[in-house]
C-alpha cells in the first residue's frame, strides 16, 4: 500500500485545494469548479466568507464579489452542500438524491405552510424572479430571520421546483428552476448510488487526500455510504498517512503535487474548504479552532473571527479583525509557540488590504517565542 508522510499529506492538502501553489492563480468561476462546494456564512466583519474563500486562492477582489451576481448563462446554484453553498452548475444532477430526499420525507426546518408555498407559486407565474423582500420580508437577523413565505421559498429551493443563481445585495433571488437550469441538466435525475460515487470522486479530488469521513463531510452525505463508494472507487487509491489512526484514500492527480511555496502566508475564512472540518484541521495541522462567534464576548479566546493563519504547510495561529468604513480593529490574536509573530502581522496586512482599511493597526507581539498555543 502506498505510505505518505505527514507533510506530504499536507502539501498535497494545501496544494490541491489551490493554496499556496506557484501556478498562476485560477479566476472565480474556475475556483468554484476546483473545489465544487464554496460555503456560504452570513458574518462579514472582514468579507463574505465565500469571497475570502476565492481571496485566499489568488482571486481579484471584484471578480470574487461578482460571482453570485446576475450571469447569462447562469454558472452556480446555491444549495445545500456542505451547509448552504455554491456549486458549479453542471454539477445540478447530482443533488437529485437530495432533492428527490427532501420531496419524500420532509426536511428538518421549520414547518411550511402549504397555503405560503402554494401564493409563492402563484406569484412566480406572474413574476420571472423573486427575493424574501418582494414577498414581505422576514422578521429577525441572519440566518435566524423568519416568516412563512421565507420558508415556503426554502422548501421549494430544497425540492428543486425554485433555484437560486444569484443574489441581490445579500439577498437570494428565487426563480422557477425550469427557467434557469438547462434543460438538458434539469431533467437530468440518476439514482442515489450514482449521485453518491460521483459526489465522492469529486471530494476526493478536492481534499487530494482524505478519510472517509473527510470526504463524507465535504458534501454532507451518509458516511457507511461513502466507505462504501470508495472501496471501489477507481480515482481513489488506499494509502496510509503517517500519525492517521484511520484509512485513507489519494487523489492519482495530487500525487504530480502542485510546486508549493513554503514561504505564502495567507488567512483562512474559518469556512474554508481547507479547515471547516475540525477533525481534519487537527490531523492536518496539529490544531483545532472553535469559531466564537457564537460565544459570549467575554468566553472568546482569540475573537469574533478567527482566521486561521497558513504559513507554507503549517498554521503558525489566527486572528481576529473587525473592519467598518475604511477602520480595521483587531479583537485578539493567538500565535502557536515557537512560530515568527511576523506571520501573524503579514497576515494582518493582508486582511486589512482585503477589507479595504485605510490603514493597518498595530499588532503588538514580542519577537518570538510569544503568544498562546490553541
Amino acid at each position: 500500500m502506498l505510505e505518505l508522510s505527514s507533510q506530504e499529506a499536507r502539501e498535497i492538502s494545501v496544494t490541491t485545494q489551490g493554496l499556496h501553489t506557484t501556478s498562476a492563480p485560477l479566476g472565480a468561476e474556475d475556483t468554484l469548479r476546483r473545489l465544487s462546494c464554496i460555503q456560504l456564512d452570513t458574518i462579514s466583519v472582514v468579507r463574505r466568507s465565500h469571497e475570502l474563500v476565492q481571496l485566499a486562492r489568488g482571486v481579484p477582489v471584484a471578480e470574487a464579489q461578482h460571482l453570485i451576481s446576475e450571469a447569462d448563462p447562469p454558472v452556480l446554484f446555491e444549495y445545500w452542500a456542505h451547509a448552504a453553498s455554491l456549486i458549479p452548475l453542471t454539477l445540478w444532477p447530482l443533488f437529485a438524491f437530495r432533492r428527490r430526499g427532501y420531496a419524500a420525507k420532509g426536511w428538518s426546518g421549520p414547518t411550511v405552510d402549504p397555503e405560503a408555498v402554494e401564493h409563492v407559486r402563484a406569484v412566480l407565474t406572474e413574476r420571472d424572479a423573486v427575493t424574501i423582500s418582494d414577498l414581505g420580508g422576514a422578521k429577525g437577523n441572519g440566518w435566524e430571520r423568519s416568516s412563512a413565505n421565507k420558508w415556503a421559498l426554502e422548501w421549494l429551493l430544497a425540492t428543486g421546483e425554485l433555484a437560486c443563481v444569484y443574489r441581490r445585495g445579500w439577498q437570494r433571488v428565487y426563480q422557477r428552476a425550469e427557467s434557469v437550469i438547462p434543460s438538458g441538466l434539469l431533467h437530468c435525475e440518476p439514482d442515489e448510488a450514482e449521485c453518491l460515487r460521483s459526489l465522492t470522486r469529486l471530494a476526493v479530488q478536492a481534499l487530494g487526500v482524505a478519510t472517509a469521513d473527510d470526504v463524507a463531510d465535504y458534501f454532507r452525505l451518509p458516511p457507511r455510504k461513502i466507505a462504501a463508494c470508495l472501496a471501489t472507487l477507481e480515482e481513489a487509491v488506499p494509502v496510509r498517512v503517517e500519525g492517521w489512526p484511520e484509512p485513507a484514500w489519494v487523489s492519482p492527480e495530487a500525487l504530480t503535487t502542485l510546486h508549493l511555496d513554503h514561504e505564502a502566508c495567507t488567512p483562512l475564512s474559518p469556512f474554508d474548504s481547507l479547515i471547516w472540518h475540525r477533525p481534519r484541521m487537527r490531523r492536518l495541522f496539529g490544531i483545532e479552532y472553535l469559531l466564537e462567534a457564537y460565544k459570549p464576548a467575554a468566553k472568546r479566546e482569540c475573537g469574533y473571527f478567527g482566521m486561521p493563519v497558513l504559513v507554507g504547510t503549517t498554521m503558525v495561529g489566527r486572528i481576529a479583525v473587525r473592519a467598518s468604513k475604511g477602520i480595521a480593529v483587531i479583537e485578539g490574536h493567538q500565535l502557536v509557540d515557537g512560530q515568527d509573530p511576523a506571520h501573524l502581522r503579514e497576515a494582518l496586512a493582508t486582511i486589512c488590504r482585503w477589507a479595504d482599511a485605510n490603514s493597518v493597526p498595530t499588532l503588538n507581539l514580542p519577537p518570538l517565542h510569544a503568544g498562546a498555543n490553541p
